[in-house]
């Protein structure tokens, strides 16, 4: 039978979507190295604390200022401040500790007094970047990860900074906050000769056309002074101290008030708790006085065996990675439960007392790295899907 005109076509092969690969961003890698199980919790299950450790908050209001500041490059000085200040205040309705909003908002006042004259020119602000992961020693890309972040900025220097940071070149800017000592010469700068984030953003900022010539590696330092106790006096401004019967104590030979405590005697100086407005012109005087102690920026460069070494660092992480999704074992590091005098929000969850089920403490993330615009597959989506009860593959020829 010959075929009509009005045959309806065979309907063309089916071509599967391409699949988009899980992100290793510098979190993630960060997160791995100091307990795989914290990297699983965070970015296998997806799990975050509802609520956000106060350290955490003050990084992301102080980043979200210097945002707002570093985009305003051509703004009036005022304007600039004024617009910087009004991006740290929280949404109405939210619970903030007075002393920590006024601690952001007097670093960032300072910040700008301190580099409002650097003959800097922003290019972009908070650019998100995608690259291939690629082994350094084959240089062929990985078939599992591909790199991802987002860069806090990139500028041109329109003259040669004080950190080193040679004019008409292209420059990523990194911006920090820290409690540690920023001095020249310190701890912190050595270690950025092996911080393996800056070496992520060179590759991630030339994938998006932008060939930096180095990392203008800007710090603000937290203050060590904290709110004090402010003595209470009388009319006549002398200091009060009371007794243990609360009865106000007189010097030995009875002629004035006494404006000392005694701890053996049971004597106690009257005192309060400084304001809020109180700690703020005492740190705003602080600061204007030790710039320096609070504000530093360095000239990062990478040189091509640096930057290797780098990016190895982050391949070695990935399969590493790798290695423990196919096993689906993430072992926990107790050595990282407590740091900086504070617990590892999932602490309760490993030692028992808590579940990840509980909504009142955790949530599920929509996608594994929130910090990013789009959303990703999380890395259990790349685990090879096998029976519970399984044999551990054999690990030697990674499919990496």
């Amino acid at each position: 039978m010959t075929a009509s005109h009005d045959t309806i076509p065979a309907p063309a092969p089916a071509v599967a979507p391409e699949r988009r690969l899980p992100l290793v961003t510098n979190s993630a890698a960060k997160a791995f190295r100091l307990c795989h199980r914290l990297y699983q919790f965070r970015y296998v299950l997806g799990v975050r604390p509802v609520a956000t450790a106060e350290a955490m908050r003050f990084g992301t209001s102080a980043h979200a200022g210097l945002e707002v500041w570093t985009s305003l490059d051509s703004a009036g000085r005022d304007e600039r401040l004024d617009r910087t200040l009004a991006a740290l205040q929280p949404a109405p309705g939210t619970e903030v500790d007075a002393i920590a909003q006024v601690t952001v908002e007097e670093l960032l006042r300072g910040y700008h007094f301190r580099w409002q004259d650097e003959p800097v020119r922003t290019v972009f602000v908070e650019r998100q970047f995608e690259a291939d992961l690629v082994n350094p020693a084959t240089g062929a890309a990985s078939r599992t990860f591909r790199l991802g972040g987002k860069m806090d900025a990139g500028v041109e220097a329109l003259a040669p900074l004080g950190c080193g940071a040679p004019a008409g070149e292209p420059l990523l800017v990194e911006h920090k906050t820290t409690s540690e000592d920023i001095g020249p010469g310190s701890t912190y700068w050595q270690r950025l000769r092996i911080d393996s984030q800056i070496s992520t953003y060179f590759v991630g900022a030339q994938s998006t056309g932008f060939d930096a010539a180095g990392c203008l590696y800007d710090v603000i330092r937290k203050p060590s002074i904290r709110p004090a106790s402010v003595p209470l006096t009388d009319e006549d401004g002398v200091k009060i101290v009371l007794n243990a019967a609360g009865e106000r104590v007189r010097t030995k030979d009875g002629k004035k008030w006494r404006e000392s405590s005694d701890a053996a005697s049971g004597y106690v100086l009257q005192a309060r708790a400084e304001t809020p407005e109180e700690f703020r012109a005492r740190l705003r005087a602080d600061i204007a006085e030790n710039p320096d102690r609070y504000y530093q920026r360095g000239f990062v460069v990478r040189l091509e065996e640096e930057l290797r070494d780098g990016m190895f660092d982050t391949w070695q992480t990935a399969r590493l990675i790798r290695e423990a999704e196919l096993a689906g074992r993430y072992p926990r590091n107790p050595d990282a439960c407590v740091r900086y005098s504070r617990p590892c929000e999932f602490f309760d969850v490993c030692t028992g007392a808590a579940s990840l089920d509980d909504a009142q403490r955790f949530r599920r993330a929509e996608t594994a790295h929130e910090e990013l615009a789009q959303a990703e597959p999380s890395a259990a989506a790349h685990v090879d899907a096998r029976p519970a009860n399984a044999p551990t593959p054999d690990l030697a020829p990674l499919p990496f």
